[in-house]
């Protein structure tokens, strides 16, 4: 399989344009989102309005998954990587996938033992949901979906077609049992934009598959593709298998919202941010106050700086942007908590701030229950 390292020579203006839009773009899903996830909360799993509310979040999370490819093909977006379980990643996954009213068989099957990778989970995470979606539109009348995991050497003459150095590796495969594709639709699947009339239905490749491959390049591996008409495809990321003692957890959709009873200070520009931030940090217990600018954030903190237990601030503001107020908290308060909450993805400031003592960050639109999980994961 070929192997090739994406470049996109993108003038400065249009990754400006494109990270300014997929910023905006973000904000406003997050405001959309996190007002969809305070109702999902508040009523039971039985009212027929909870399967309405979850189909709209659905949504914000696949126009959150655009914004990305925009800040991608902008070649604006970056990577922070950590040791990650791709067993675990698979399984969170599987969770949050929507085979309602899909006549499809579920099998997945993974290895029993942790595979550890060093790779940005979000984006990983992308990939598989880019490459599920595509197995299930390639069974509009139903099939069966397979999802393995497992360690694999590859070695010598191998791993020289695949363009990878030899050594152990970590082997995803989403397979399914579609309507696959004939050679000439096989070799151009990493195309942009690339779009193949079926007469079952049509299938619109868009930017997903490109910036799948693209990722994995990044992360060292390869995605290996096998397809056959009317019989099925099978799409197999291979990864470098890294021994690690810890783990990033993914979160969960499924799991129960975790409460708090801190003092948190709300940093953000955008004033829907704010009111929705302050609903949701106040119905997870927390005591909150909000600032809508970095000099508001710091005059605030000087003189609340013994009772606000953390900053979760905004990255991208006008005057005085997310990485300076950082900086200028952490003279106030060298062991001050701070999140980074943004929609404009971990660029080269955020990277700066992370290995700078910011102690994590979420992604803007984010969930109550994926945000009621990482304030603890900091607090405690």
């Amino acid at each position: 399989m070929e192997h090739i390292q994406i470049k996109n020579e993108s003038p400065d203006a249009v990754e400006m344009l494109a990270s300014g839009i997929a910023h905006d773009f973000n904000n406003l899903l997050a405001a959309i989102k996190g007002r969809a996830s305070l109702i999902m909360n508040s009523i039971k799993p039985s009212d027929p309005l909870y399967r309405q509310i979850e189909e709209i979040i659905n949504c914000i999370d696949k126009g959150s998954d655009i914004a990305n490819q925009l800040l991608g093909f902008a070649k604006v977006d970056e990577y922070y990587t950590t040791p990650i379980d791709v067993n675990r990643l698979v399984r969170n996954c599987m969770e949050n996938i929507d085979l309602c009213g899909r006549r499809i068989l579920l099998d997945v099957d993974l290895s029993a033992k942790p595979l550890m990778v060093e790779a940005d989970p979000d984006k990983i995470y992308q990939v598989l949901n880019t490459i599920i979606d595509n197995a299930l539109e390639a069974m509009p009348k139903g099939g069966k979906l397979t999802v393995t995991t497992e360690s694999a050497a590859i070695l010598n003459g191998t791993a020289d077609n695949y363009g990878l150095k030899s050594g152990f590796f970590v082997k995803l495969t989403v397979a399914d049992s579609g309507i696959g594709m004939e050679k000439e639709t096989l070799e151009k699947i990493f195309t942009p934009f690339y779009i193949k009339n079926h007469e079952l239905y049509p299938e619109k490749k868009g930017l997903g598959l490109t910036f799948a491959k693209e990722i994995i390049q990044n992360h060292d591996g390869v995605i290996d593709v096998w397809s056959s008409p009317n019989v099925g495809s099978s799409f197999s990321i291979i990864l470098p298998l890294k021994e690690v003692t810890h783990t990033m957890d993914i979160p969960s959709e499924e799991e129960k919202l975790i409460l708090g009873n801190e003092s948190i200070l709300l940093v953000d520009d955008e004033e829907r941010i704010l009111t929705v931030g302050r609903e949701i940090c106040k119905a997870l217990g927390y005591s909150v106050a909000t600032a809508d600018s970095g000099k508001e954030a710091i005059k605030i903190y000087k003189k609340r700086k013994d009772t606000i237990n953390l900053v979760i601030l905004d990255m991208i503001m006008p005057n005085m942007n997310g990485l300076e107020t950082f900086l200028e908290l952490k003279k106030i308060n060298p062991d001050i908590k701070v999140l980074l909450s943004t929609g404009y993805s971990i660029d080269a400031n955020a990277q700066k701030m992370l290995k700078q003592g910011c102690k994590g960050y979420i992604l803007k639109p984010y969930s109550v229950i994926d945000f009621s999980h990482k304030l603890r994961e900091i607090l405690e």
